[in-house]
């Protein structure tokens, strides 16, 4: 890991980061944590970088990442390590990762 990106990830990103990206960051962050936590004050901090179709763009990259990491986590696929065996197919996986269908 590079260490603009562990300065990211850490939370730190105040000087590797532009105002625009640290806010961008930081909604990632809070529509993943709780979305709640996007407040009246935050979305202005928002609008001052962001126009409304830049912002519907941004929340809905986070959305899509975060649903695809709440399902590769579901699934427990290994994401981080070597690319898929090809032609593998459910029946393949462990068992301890599918139910079993009861008859």
């Amino acid at each position: 890991m590079e260490p603009h990106e562990h300065a990211v990830l850490s939370g730190q990103y105040g000087a590797s980061l532009s105002r625009r990206e640290a806010l961008a960051v930081e909604l990632a962050e809070r529509i993943a944590g709780d979305p709640h936590s996007v407040t009246d004050d935050f979305w202005r901090d928002l609008k001052t970088e962001f126009s409304d179709e830049e912002l519907v763009e941004l929340i809905f990259a986070c959305g899509i990442f975060n649903w695809g990491n709440k399902f590769n986590i579901t699934m427990r696929l290994d994401t981080d390590g070597a690319a898929y065996p090809r032609g593998m197919r459910y029946k393949d996986a462990p068992t301890s990762w599918r139910r079993t269908a009861k008859a």
